[in-house]
């Protein structure tokens, strides 16, 4: 971006990287930095550029402050695809015929697992999330649509749990936490976003009374 050509080390045209800044200065100031995600885009925004690809992802971050931390794996499981299955029974087959090649992905310990317990029906999530944008028709910014969302909630805050939004915008994660049964703080500053977001969640689930703190 022209505008930020002055900043230090930047040229013109070069990438802010502003998420990788901000996750590497978390991770500085003593957070984990346990994954990046990348938010796949199936229908992106058209640009009018002819030296790059349209960018069609962003990023999301999964960072803990200690390195013990609440993660429910299963909530957030996909459906296990045929290759899966397949890699898993031909490993036996070779193992059955006296070879000793294995397939990449299974060591002995999960081997024996799964012959103990079945093949599951469910992996464990990609860390790749094709998820479509979805327009909201009172905010001229763009939200983040509720099914990205909601596997950071399922994955991150148990049931009855509370989830902290120092951004809340239009409410999405207010939404989603209400529709999952969980507790939510969402911190806005400007007003009209506020009373935005407490009609659309109260819009979304009815009996619902959505509480405003001035700050």
């Amino acid at each position: 971006m022209n505008c930020l050509s002055n900043a230090p080390g930047l040229k013109p045209k070069d990438l802010c990287g502003i998420p990788w800044r901000v996750a590497f200065a978390l991770q500085a100031d003593g957070w984990y930095l346990r994954q990046d995600i990348i938010w796949h885009k199936p229908n992106p925004m058209p640009e009018s550029v002819t030296d790059r690809c349209t960018k069609a992802h962003e990023y999301i971050f999964l960072m803990s402050k200690n390195g013990r931390y609440y993660y429910d794996a299963a909530a957030v499981a996909e459906q296990a695809v045929d290759p899966t299955i397949k890699r898993f029974t031909d490993n036996e087959k070779d193992k059955q015929r006296g070879h000793v090649r294995r397939h990449a992905g299974f060591n002995g310990r999960y081997a024996e697992r799964l012959q103990k317990d079945g093949v599951p029906d469910t992996r464990n999530r990609r860390s790749v999330w094709t998820v479509a944008t979805k327009p909201f028709s009172e905010a001229h910014f763009a939200t983040f649509p509720p099914d990205l969302i909601e596997p950071c909630i399922l994955a991150g805050c148990p049931e009855g749990g509370t989830v902290l939004d120092p951004f809340f915008g239009a409410g999405t994660t207010g939404l989603v936490c209400s529709r999952l049964n969980r507790e939510y703080i969402g911190i806005e500053l400007n007003a009209e976003y506020v009373e935005m977001a407490k009609r659309r969640i109260e819009g979304d689930v009815p009996l619902l009374n959505v509480g405003v703190l001035p700050l």
